[in-house]
């Protein structure tokens, strides 16, 4: 049975690292190849849990789930600070190091720095460039990440990276520079891809400094015990003939599974003297969001908070498809007199999938669970879109829980248009080797604020709003899609499959009913507020300030 991985913040100064851990013993520290996440080095991590240590993957500051660092031009030495204060926040004091390609610079770097807190250091790829090859790539890899109108910059993204399987390096194109290696399968390509857009603007910003980094000049200084390891048809190949003369080097098989478990064998030479600590709770950060995970029955699900007032706490239900990240501006502005909280539900956003099908029956009880284990009695409950469903379901079934309830842009549509959007709103999204799969999402969800349905591409169709089509927001919405991308059209059709306009006048707590103009389901608001007895009805400002100080007025 493979290790278990479990997900963690942990607090360091003023910022979140996030991290994935699994087994028990001696602490390994995961560091992942850039612009990745601790995702990808699962089967690592995972290897290293069954070899029996205490396998910690961190996602680098400004990738994945960690916050950047508070630096313009962070350079390598920094993470490798950023580092120490991580092991620092998390107990360790000794531990095995294992880097991935921009990981095994900052690995190196660490190890330079702080010899008696390395155990042993260990590279799957090491970065290791001439003067004149640094350069060369510092001047034309890293390309700014923009988003356009026309989604372009998903498909420029996606060839990217396969390209990376074609030439290396990729912005030479001949014959001596094939890369040996061939691309993904796409439905491989989709979450090796998928952190590359989640990094966005900030894409470069730890990338470039492995290239600004002099990597050879640290190999003569080392004192751990250190093997470069290389897989058969990694592209820093090249690069081992670089390294000082009496290396410790080890090639392994192209195979992840099978290369992880050597190297977790290897690491079984040096061991770091003490078993890890239990993970440590999250530290609050005064006026900023926080992230952490709460344990359910339907696995981790992801909890964003704000605010530290007395006040009854209030708690969000995102729509899905999709995570509770959007919001993350009215869950600021809300949270002046009371604790804010998101949850994304499981199969959404940062939250576990499930295996059972996505139902809005499924995420009530998942919001309960949540409720639960954080301890939460009575909330104030929002319900966005699909959200408003689970929010008015959970306020039926339970009114003693649910001081007051917003529905905002709630799916109480006629009954047969219901029955329609079911079947026809959304359409699987299935990975294709072109990328033609995000930029068809990408029109869907621009459509979405253009047209009613969206696909109705007509004068009948026409939405007269303010659209919601700023390309850096549509990419934020894209993204926390594609976390889960195969219950994209599951949702859709759960949301719409469940019948929400009979159970609004069987709601009997204080209720607003509201939505912006632009809300892709505004106009149904006005026949849900007259089916809620005694229901307020409102039009919702599209700025979050505006929006805030409406709904604190019904909250009190």
């Amino acid at each position: 049975m493979p290790a278990a991985i479990s997900r963690h913040f942990v607090t360091v100064g003023q910022r979140q690292v996030h991290y994935r851990r699994a087994g028990e013993g001696p602490p390994v520290i995961l560091l992942h190849q850039s612009p990745s996440w601790a995702l990808a080095l699962d089967p690592y991590t995972r290897a290293f849990a069954d070899a029996g240590f205490t396998a910690i993957a961190l996602d680098t500051p400004g990738y994945g789930l960690s916050d950047l660092l508070p630096l313009e031009k962070p350079e390598i030495p920094d993470y490798a600070e950023a580092l120490r204060e991580t092991l620092d926040a998390l107990g360790l004091k000794k531990i095995g190091l294992f880097g991935s390609h921009t990981g095994a610079t900052i690995a190196i770097e660490f190890a330079r720095r702080y010899p008696d807190r390395v155990a042993m250091t260990l590279f799957d790829g090491y970065p290791a460039y001439t003067d004149a090859e640094r350069t060369e790539m510092l001047e034309h890899y890293l390309p700014p990440f923009v988003s356009y109108w026309d989604g372009s910059h998903l498909i420029s993204l996606w060839h990217k990276f396969r390209e990376q399987m074609i030439f290396q390096p990729t912005f030479v194109h001949h014959r001596e520079n094939r890369a040996d290696n061939a691309p993904m399968p796409a439905a491989a390509m989709q979450p090796a891809v998928l952190p590359r857009l989640i990094t966005a603007e900030a894409y470069a910003i730890g990338y470039s400094s492995v290239f600004r980094y002099r990597g050879l000049e640290p190999l003569t200084e080392l004192k751990a015990p250190t093997c470069f390891g290389m897989r058969e048809g990694d592209g820093l190949m090249k690069g081992m003939s670089l390294l000082p003369p009496g290396s410790w080097t080890e090639i392994l098989p192209r195979d992840i599974p099978t290369a992880a478990a050597v190297y977790a064998h290897l690491m079984k030479r040096h061991v770091a003297p003490e078993a890890a600590p239990p993970p440590p709770a999250e530290r609050p950060i005064k006026g900023r969001i926080i992230r952490r995970y709460v344990e359910t029955r339907f696995g981790q699900m992801m909890v964003r908070q704000a605010g530290d007032g007395t006040g009854l706490p209030m708690v969000l239900v995102p729509h899905m498809p999709g995570g509770g990240d959007l919001r993350d501006d009215l869950l600021q502005t809300l949270a002046a007199k009371r604790i804010v909280l998101a949850i994304d539900m499981p199969g959404q956003g940062d939250s576990d999938a499930v295996t059972a099908p996505p139902s809005v029956a499924l995420w009530t009880d998942a919001l309960e669970a949540a409720l639960d284990a954080l301890k939460l009695p009575t909330v104030l409950l929002h319900g966005h879109n699909g959200g408003a469903s689970v929010a008015a379901l959970f306020a039926q079934r339970h009114p003693q829980r649910v001081a007051k309830l917003i529905l905002e842009g709630p799916l109480a549509l006629p009954e047969p248009l219901r029955q329609v959007l079911q079947h026809r709103y959304a359409e699987p999204i299935v990975p294709q080797w072109d990328g033609a799969h995000w930029l068809r999402l990408w029109f869907t969800l621009r459509n979405e604020q253009l047209f009613w349905p969206w696909y109705n591409e007509t004068l009948d169709g026409v939405r007269h709003v303010e659209p919601e089509i700023e390309p850096r927001h549509l990419t934020r919405k894209l993204t926390g899609i594609l976390k889960h991308y195969a219950g994209y059209a599951p949702s859709w059709q759960a949301v719409f499959g469940f019948a929400m306009a009979p159970l609004l006048g069987q709601i009997k707590v204080p209720v607003l009913v509201c939505a912006r103009e632009n809300d892709v389901f505004a106009a149904f608001t006005d026949d849900a507020a007259r089916a809620v007895p005694g229901a307020r009805h409102a039009a919702l400002p599209f700025d979050a300030a505006g929006a805030a100080r409406l709904l604190s007025d019904f909250l009190g």
